[in-house]
């Protein structure tokens, strides 16, 4: 059976869901609109039409722009542009002595500034990890705040009620000049997330109305557990993550045609024995590959899996697991891919030293998709003579020329020696340093002083307490 076959079958079969049982979505708002533009709506149930559907994904755009406050962080969004974001959403932190602790906002501050250092990662903001010392609904608005003073790449935005979107919205406004310039151009990007099986709940769907009025993007997530939240089969559960996925696409374009969507399809087996997920099995790879197809037959961005791992802590599996869910991000079309670096134990968990260890395997990715290149120079006929029958090539300036450029140089690798603690030892000492230059290489990005002044009232309007904004500013410094 052909790919092409598969995503039509896929499709048919998510049009008859969404015709029976439909979709349940938990807005007022979103269900009198749908209702008034000839979609079929019981209560919280609304069916979908095959052109209704169509219709919308019509008006979906193929690529687009994600402004950063620096235009040189400025990002295209679409095909195959594999654009990385950092770890989201874990609320604990792992030692490098592998002890677990609640993440609190030294941690996001100290996350934010690496992900600006390094040229690796594309993304900033979000919840790059859950600060369990700020007061829940104050901390959505913090976080977008603390990444756009420390950080002026593209921001990841955060779902939550109407009107914790609507301030983080606001925020945007006065640091990018104005409501008219935010809403110029996206400068955020919300990771919305459905509730499966085939619902979505209210937050997710105010997430995206106020996005469409903002103009700004959106990755429509059904994170599925086979088994669990859909079914066991990687194919059913394609099935319902399509479905769920362009019910929400059908919402977005509905009430604000054009707005920039990415499809965010994720689904992975739930652990029956615990109850848990697992990242790391290899039986996520088929729903990978089925959903990069419906990404295709759609002509949207997608998402891609990440260097995700169950291990609670770095090791040897958390390195082959990460390794094998970031490759398969390189090996298919993917657009954009969060959780790129940091993640351990099933989203869980974030660890500083698995963060080097991550942005390691991204430069070993990048440096083994380089296009490959021969020609003239790089066949090197002149060298080959010079060295002549039973010659060396370590002495050739030839070689001492591209030495540093053409061979990929580890990090991470510490010398080989047989002695096991004496490598142990010398790992954890490469990612210290590792670390300590990411955050020696941090500056501040600039900000105009009546933007910075503006945030910071606008904050303290909204209840920040002073001594946060001063934790934020004084790690400029």
């Amino acid at each position: 059976v052909t790919m092409q076959n598969i995503s039509k079958q896929i499709h048919r079969a998510s049009l008859e869901i969404l015709n029976d049982p439909g979709v349940c979505l938990h807005d007022p708002i979103i269900l009198k609109a749908l209702k008034k533009r000839g979609f079929q709506v019981e209560g919280q149930r609304v069916r979908f039409t095959e052109e209704q559907v169509m219709a919308c994904l019509a008006t979906a755009p193929s690529t687009f722009t994600l402004m950063g406050r620096n235009p040189l962080h400025t990002i295209s969004i679409g095909n195959n542009s594999r654009c990385i974001a950092p770890a989201y959403g874990a609320p604990e932190v792992v030692t490098a002595d592998h002890q677990r602790r609640p993440a609190c906002f030294n941690d996001y501050i100290r996350i934010a500034k690496l992900v600006q250092a390094t040229d690796l990662l594309h993304l900033n903001g979000g919840i790059l990890a859950q600060p369990g010392d700020l007061e829940a609904d104050l901390a959505s608005l913090v976080m977008v705040y603390t990444a756009l003073t420390l950080s002026d790449k593209p921001l990841l935005g955060i779902q939550g009620t109407e009107y914790q979107v609507r301030r983080i919205m606001e925020l945007g406004c006065i640091a990018f000049g104005g409501e008219a310039e935010f809403k110029s151009c996206p400068r955020f990007l919300f990771l919305v997330n459905t509730l499966s099986p085939l619902q979505i709940d209210a937050n997710a769907l105010a997430t995206m109305r106020v996005c469409g009025e903002y103009n700004q993007a959106a990755i429509i997530t059904p994170g599925l557990m086979f088994g669990s939240t859909s079914p066991i089969t990687p194919a059913g559960s394609m099935v319902q993550a399509n479905a769920e996925f362009l019910a929400g696409a059908c919402v977005t374009q509905a009430l604000s045609p054009g707005m920039p969507l990415i499809y965010g399809c994720l689904g992975h087996p739930a652990d029956l024995r615990t109850g848990g997920i697992s990242l790391g099995s290899p039986s996520r790879f088929a729903f990978r590959i089925m959903a990069t197809q419906m990404a295709e037959k759609y002509n949207l961005p997608n998402r891609g899996i990440g260097a995700v791992t169950d291990a609670g802590q770095v090791s040897a599996q958390s390195g082959y697991e990460a390794m094998m869910t970031l490759s398969s991000d390189y090996q298919y079309r993917t657009s954009l891919i969060v959780h790129g670096a940091g993640i351990l134990a099933s989203f869980a968990q974030f660890s500083f030293e698995q963060f080097m260890v991550d942005l390691e395997i991204i430069r070993m990715l990048n440096k083994n998709n380089e296009p490959l290149v021969v020609d003239e120079a790089s066949m090197a006929l002149d060298i080959i003579r010079q060295a002549g029958p039973g010659g060396e090539f370590l002495t050739s300036p030839h070689t001492h020329k591209h030495c540093r450029t053409l061979l990929f140089q580890p990090e991470l690798a510490p010398p080989k020696t047989n002695i096991p603690q004496a490598y142990r030892t010398a790992f954890a000492r490469l990612i210290e340093k590792g670390l300590s230059r990411l955050e020696e290489k941090y500056c501040t990005p600039d900000i105009p002083k009546n933007i910075q002044q503006g945030m910071d009232d606008y904050m303290k309007e909204c209840g920040i307490p002073s001594l946060t904004l001063e934790k934020v500013l004084s790690a400029k410094q």
